[in-house]
């Protein structure tokens, strides 16, 4: 064996992952115009219609699929809490209506 078969090359280490801070200060410094918080994935027309081509291309359009799910959860999320408040105040009104009722019929 020639003695470059027998060298070991030594990577140097892995850096530590960041900080829940550092990714703060990060995010907190980004351009507005960052691609990050311009991209609206709450258009249909990012999902194609065609078969993927690729795995990634499918996995992809899997995760376009689920984030457009999700924010459609968070909006019926809404919806169901407004909802909510309302039908609670109307059952108070109504409750205080039939005492009204029940004090008058004595």
């Amino acid at each position: 064996m020639t003695s470059r078969a027998k060298k070991r090359i030594v990577l140097p280490s892995r850096p530590d992952p960041p900080s829940v801070d550092e990714i703060l200060e990060d995010v907190s410094g980004a351009a507005a115009s960052d691609p990050v918080f311009v991209c609206d994935l709450s258009d249909d027309s990012l999902i194609s219609s065609q078969e993927p081509s690729s795995d990634s291309d499918r996995q992809y359009l899997q995760s376009c699929s689920y984030v457009q799910f999700n924010n459609k959860l968070k909006d019926a999320q809404v919806q169901l809490k407004e909802k909510y408040e309302s039908l609670k105040s109307s059952g108070i009104k109504l409750g205080k209506v039939i005492e009204e009722l029940k004090e008058a019929a004595m």
